[in-house]
């Protein structure tokens, strides 16, 4: 009899070979034991297909893929090749505490109207800070209007709730992939959750894709206005273009629409606005 694991583990391996063994084992490591780790090699140009040909664990499926694709369409595959309930992103250059996993799906169990959560990052590397998102729905809503309401990286997310609604990464994205995704799962009415327990090492060195300045801005930026267009249709082209330079339009649209918290609005655009993100 074939078993279904209660959660499909998905890793994206590309240059990364320096640290792969350590992601790996902090993901064989868990407590939570019920998983498949989906290690999708997107054709790295490394020895990470020596790296994996140590291991013998059952857990691990493998992929390799005849030519490079790139992080989002990788990502994708591993989406498809998932037989879990709950998919959960590991990179592998960093590393999962080992209760990581336990505790997101143990949330995720007892909490049915949530469709993704997420766990607090400690930095390391070129950096020590410690990264968590907000906790309160509404307040994830409106920061979305600036950068990713979820940490990516660390996040585990329902499959079915996202296979109802057609999300998926898209490459033309990258490196904003997961802010993109997220904000199109805000529009579709899925909800988040982020827990403030840091369960998760993030790695910081100079070959991330996150580390690519010079597209972030313009990707960001692009994201913010679809993400805008999708929450308050009835907003004019003109008043999504200027956001948040001019913000009056934009709000007049929400109390219409309905789709932001208002009061929360009001409040949390005027502290952007002191500390100087708008």
């Amino acid at each position: 009899m074939v078993t279904i694991p209660q959660a499909s583990i998905i890793m994206p391996v590309y240059n990364t070979a320096p640290f792969l063994r350590e992601a790996i084992d902090s993901m064989l490591s868990q407590t939570f034991t019920d998983f498949e780790l989906i290690v999708l090699n997107d054709c790295s140009p490394d020895n990470a297909e020596e790296i994996l040909d140590t291991y013998n664990d059952p857990r691990i499926v493998r992929y390799r893929g005849e030519k490079n694709v790139g992080l989002s369409n990788v990502l994708n595959i591993g989406i498809e090749l998932a037989r879990g309930k709950y998919i959960a992103r590991m990179d592998s250059d960093d590393i999962s505490l080992p209760n990581r996993l336990q505790v997101q799906v143990d949330y995720l169990e007892t909490h049915p109207e949530i469709d993704l959560v997420s766990v607090g990052m400690q930095l390391f590397g070129d950096n020590d800070e410690i990264w968590i998102r907000d906790q309160d729905f509404e307040e994830m809503k409106i920061r979305a209007l600036f950068r990713s309401p979820v940490l990516h990286a660390s996040s585990v997310w329902r499959k079915e709730s996202f296979e109802k609604q057609g999300l998926r990464f898209r490459q033309e994205m990258v490196p904003c992939e997961d802010y993109d995704l997220w904000t199109r799962a805000l529009v579709s009415g899925l909800k988040f959750a982020n827990l403030s327990e840091v369960l998760y090492r993030y790695r910081i060195h100079g070959t991330q894709a996150s580390m690519q300045t010079d597209v972030i801005d313009e990707k960001n930026r692009e994201v913010q206005k679809n993400y805008i267009k999708a929450a308050l249709p009835t907003l004019s082209e003109k008043g999504a273009e200027v956001f948040p330079s001019k913000l009056w339009a934009f709000v007049f649209a929400n109390l219409r629409t309905g789709f932001f918290d208002n009061k929360l609005l009001f409040r949390r655009l005027y502290k952007y606005k002191k500390v100087g993100w708008i």
